[in-house]
Formats: structure tokens, C-alpha cells, sequence
């Protein structure tokens, strides 16, 4: 049977330039060069490498000085490690909706959230660009100023490919993985104030800091943190990524332009949103009944699909711990009872594509 995989790992370029007599000159500062490369992207003058999106995450929180007690606001379809984050802090997660078709943030949900959260402990919002769909957040910006709370702008699923993208969160996530295009986890932190990326500096490395750069076995603990450091090995490689995104993202482009003229106008599909400033990190259809009967046909063919995310109000530790109701979130709801990934990655050729489409127009055609 002929398989397309969700994803296929890419091997980095710059593993086969390590010279392993010269290995350690070679990896030796890889970190900061490649804080100091992407900072060159996004215009961000303070920026920290981490091992992964999740400890990128949680850095945030630790750089905003979170608290028991305290509250920020997410969306209800956030991926596990964004709550999570915030309860490791004995914080609470106050959930919106999303909007129907691009599954970002509710404006209307956010301001229900504000509105009924008028108190200091309410201290963030996490706005995630989902699925790759970078849209302009000056509104939710607005609102954030307006209530005096932080944003963190969550660019896990963004590909970024140029100076342009237009950043407005006073922190921004970034995922060096680019979803799956390599098996390498590393993430970037970026931050507007000097002051919560100190804090940031210090909870990167244990909150340890030492007395003397001269004297590098005199330290203190100033602090609570974690090991969140990226290390050299996998900052040089991943440097190396920065570098091939462009080529990277136009053969996965090449993917989603076949995807929208073979599956247009198909009986039980809808197909995302098409927009310039999306970079398609999942491929999300929509399909209109039966979404699990559809996905098992397609499994029969040798096609592997996924779900992305499930709404958290329907994991059992959120629905339990905060009384979530299946239709508190209506919109989340009716996202997750279509919603389907298909596969989208750089290593897809041609032929995989086109078997994906030929397996969901076979599907489709006799789908109840």
C-alpha cells in the first residue's frame, strides 16, 4: 500500500560540516549566533534561545513574574502546553472561544473575558497565530493596553521568512522546528521590555548568577528558574534551518497549491482559509459529518491524518478542575467535530500529494 506520512523529518545541511576534530571550536557560542541571527529577523533587540516551544512557554510566565493566584487569558483550542505552563505557577487559565473558520482567538469572547475579569491578577493574554494563519492582533493589543495586561504572542505554527511580519506582542514565541520540517526542538523568546527579559536571563539558568565572569565557580542563587538553555550542538544546526526556511517553506507551498486546486469544490469538504499570510503549518480541512468515519477511510488508503487541537474543555483534567461545559465554547465545539489534518511537509513529493488528493476524492465520493 502506498503511504503518506504526516510528517517526514528533514536531515539539517550543517550536520555533515561538523568536523568532529574540531567539533567543540566549531559549536562554541552556536547559541548566540543564532539569538543574534534571528534577532536580525524579527527586529527584536533582546532574545533568548530555549530547548523547546513548551519551555519557551513557560520562560514567558517566569519573565512576567506569575504568581499564585494569578489569571491569563488563552484560547479554548491552545495546544496542552500553554494551560499547563500557567498552572505550573498555581495560575489560572481563563479560556475564549475561537473564531468560526480561521480557529483564532474571539474578539468578542476576549472582551467577555476581560470584561468579567476586572482585577490585578489578571495579568496576560496568549494570542496564538493557529495552524500558521499570522493575522493582525492590534486589536486584541488595544484591549490588552486599555486593561493593562501583557500580550504573548504565540508564533509556534508561523514560519518566518522575513523582516515584514508584523509583531506587536510585548513577548513573541517562535518555534526553530517549524512544525515538524526537523527533529531538532529549539524556540525563541523574544521580548520589548529590557527589564522582563533580564528576569528572563536570570530564570533561564536556574536563577543562578555568577559573581565573577574571572572566577566562573563563584555563584548565587538569585532566584527560581529552570534549565531552559538550547544547547550548542542543536543551536548550530538549527542556525543552519534559519538559513534553508525559504527553500524549506516553498516545497511545502508547492504541497498546499496542489491540495487547493485538487480538493476545491469537493461534497463533503471545506478547505481552509486561503490567505497570503498563511504558512499552512497543518493543513486543516473541514469536513462537514462523520469527521472519525472520514479519517479511518482515508487510514485505510495509507493516509495519516491528525487533529489539531482538541478543545480543552474536553480533556479531563480542565473539564474537571474548572467545570467546562461541551458547549460553553460553541465554536471550539463545532471546529472539533469537523476538523482534520492531512499530511504537509517538505519531504511530500509530488506523487504523495496527489495520492492524499486522489484518497480524499475517493473517500468523499462515497462518504455517508
Amino acid at each position: 500500500m502506498y503511504k503518506v506520512e504526516f510528517y517526514q523529518p528533514t536531515i539539517p545541511k550543517k550536520i555533515f560540516d561538523i568536523d568532529i576534530d574540531n567539533y567543540d571550536s566549531m559549536i562554541n557560542g552556536a547559541s548566540s549566533n543564532l539569538e543574534k541571527n534571528f534577532s536580525n529577523i524579527v527586529n527584536y533587540k533582546y532574545i533568548l534561545s530555549v530547548s523547546n516551544p513548551t519551555s519557551a512557554i513557560h520562560l514567558a510566565m517566569c519573565a512576567i513574574d506569575l504568581k499564585r493566584g494569578d489569571k491569563v487569558i488563552c484560547p479554548i483550542n491552545s495546544y496542552a502546553d500553554v494551560p499547563q505552563a500557567i498552572r505550573h505557577f498555581d495560575s489560572e487559565p481563563i479560556f475564549t472561544d475561537i473564531e468560526p473558520r480561521s480557529y483564532l482567538m474571539s474578539l468578542e469572547s476576549l472582551k467577555y473575558a476581560l470584561k468579567n475579569n476586572k482585577s490585578k491578577k489578571l495579568r496576560a493574554i496568549v494570542v496564538s497565530h493557529f495552524a500558521g494563519l499570522h493575522y493582525d492582533i492590534s486589536d486584541i493589543v488595544a484591549l490588552a493596553k486599555e486593561n493593562k495586561v501583557l500580550v504573548i504572542e504565540d508564533f509556534s505554527d508561523v514560519t518566518i521568512l522575513n523582516k515584514n511580519i508584523k509583531i506587536l506582542g510585548d513577548i513573541a514565541i517562535f518555534s526553530l522546528n517549524y512544525k515538524h520540517d526537523n527533529t531538532l526542538k529549539g524556540a525563541i523568546v523574544a521580548f520589548k521590555d529590557e527589564k522582563i527579559f533580564k528576569r528572563a536571563n536570570l530564570t533561564k539558568e536556574l536563577g543562578v548568577k555568577l559573581y565573577n565572569k574571572d572566577i566562573n565557580y563563584l555563584y548565587d542563587v538569585i532566584e527560581i528558574g529552570c534549565d531552559y538553555r538550547l544547547d550548542n550542538l542543536s543551536a548550530y544546526l538549527l542556525d543552519g534551518f534559519i538559513k534553508d526556511r525559504k527553500e524549506l517553506y516553498k516545497k511545502k507551498m508547492k504541497i498546499v497549491d496542489i491540495y487547493f486546486k485538487e480538493l476545491d469544490n469537493l461534497k463533503h469538504i471545506t478547505l481552509p482559509i486561503k490567505d497570503k499570510n498563511h504558512s499552512y503549518s497543518y493543513f486543516i480541512i473541514e469536513v462537514d459529518k462523520n469527521r472519525d468515519l472520514f479519517a479511518k477511510e482515508l487510514k485505510k488508503r495509507g493516509i495519516e491524518v491528525a487533529l489539531h487541537y482538541i478543545p480543552l474543555n474536553f480533556t479531563t483534567y480542565y473539564k474537571d478542575k474548572y467545570n467546562l461545559k461541551v458547549f460553553s465554547f460553541p465554536n471550539a465545539l463545532s471546529m472539533y467535530q469537523k476538523v482534520l489534518s492531512i499530511p504537509n511537509h517538505c519531504k511530500m513529493s509530488i506523487d504523495d500529494a496527489m495520492q492524499v488528493c486522489r484518497a480524499i476524492k475517493e473517500v468523499d465520493s462515497i462518504h455517508i
